[in-house]
């Protein structure tokens, strides 16, 4: 019987489990590398949404303070779910950020996935003569749509566009007065439609992370 030299078989052994998991540990090893810098990039975009929420948040409450505002909020729109039959999907908008006075109730919470249709006629306004929209609510004829904010003590109501590139409205700045005769002046008009532009931005960059 021929010895066997324990140590050529180990060798061998090794040699062919080498060449045939070799190419398989190199690909895991890839595939490895690429979950962990696309984890990576996740995270800087994370953080970068982060920072942009931070200085919308803080441009909000500057204005609330700065001018007086009662409640100052973004609504942005979004897709939510399907008609059936088929599969259109449903267009709806939601409070992303908000400053209140002091005593003045938040409502981010509550004003979640509202139906665009609900602001048709107000969007329809808006769009047709590329401005704002001022609404003084007791005057207002769409019964629902006064009640929207008759039951949450708005009794005046400033509508301004966010618009992204291409002109792609992305969402409204609203500005919601909630005593009697509560107009804001004609400046502070102009430095809220100067802040829904400077905004844009950063709602564009977190809109698409948010598809992405």
């Amino acid at each position: 019987m021929m010895d066997v030299d324990l140590n050529l078989l180990i060798s061998i052994a090794g040699a062919v489990i080498t060449g045939a998991l070799g190419p398989i540990l190199v690909v895991k090893y890839k595939q490895s590398a690429f979950k962990n810098k696309n984890n990576i990039k996740k995270q800087e975009e994370f953080t970068i949404a982060v920072r942009n929420q931070n200085i919308i948040n803080s441009s909000l409450n500057a204005l609330q303070e700065q001018y007086g505002l009662d409640r100052i909020m973004i609504m942005q729109f979004h897709n939510g779910g399907n008609f059936w039959p088929g599969n259109q999907s449903m267009k709806k908008m939601s409070v992303q950020y908000e400053s209140t006075a002091p005593g003045v109730s938040s409502h981010i919470l509550a004003l979640q996935n509202t139906p665009v249709s609900f602001f048709s006629g107000v969007l329809q306004n808006m769009i047709e003569h590329n401005s704002y929209v001022m609404l003084d609510i007791s005057k207002v004829k769409d019964n629902a749509l006064r009640s929207f904010w008759e039951c949450r003590g708005v009794t005046i109501v400033y509508l301004f566009p966010i618009l992204g590139l291409d002109n792609l409205l992305l969402g409204l700045l609203i500005s919601e007065q909630t005593t009697e005769n509560s107009h804001i002046s004609q400046g502070t008009i102009k430095m809220l439609e100067d802040e829904s532009k400077k905004l844009s931005g950063y709602i564009q960059y977190n809109s698409v992370q948010l598809l992405s």
